[in-house]
């Protein structure tokens, strides 16, 4: 079940001018777990390099899961309260997050960035 056209979305955080911006020295890993399955992206020097099927050993600086029901709700125009942000999704136990804590507050503005444009290319 694809949420979202990646094709799309890929293109767009790396054409996005406040992405770059937030994101300038990103270099890692996010890896997104959409219910069972996961999405593992990749970044070098600001730039979204690789977008790819996680597998179940992949190396990632922060994890973020959540079930197909809350990223549909999460990736609404207009979503319900506490769906309109991650880390406020994140605080209300809608998601679950690990990883480096530095890398995730870091670069959180590039990161909301990216969902904003994930919930843009959203499939409805």
């Amino acid at each position: 079940m694809s949420l979202f056209n990646q094709a799309t979305f890929h293109d767009a955080v790396n054409r996005d001018g406040e992405f770059q911006l937030a994101g300038r020295f990103l270099n890692g890993a996010l890896k997104l777990y959409f219910g069972d399955d996961s999405v593992l992206l990749s970044f070098r020097d600001g730039k979204l390099a690789a977008m790819t099927a996680g597998a179940k050993f992949d190396s990632a600086d922060v994890t973020i899961k959540g079930s197909i029901a809350n990223w549909q709700e999460f990736l609404k125009p207009i979503p319900r309260p506490f769906f309109h942000d991650m880390f406020a999704a994140i605080v209300r136990d809608k998601f679950e997050w690990a990883g480096n804590s530095e890398t995730f507050f870091a670069y959180y503005g590039a990161f909301r960035r990216m969902f904003q444009l994930m919930r843009d290319c959203a499939t409805r």
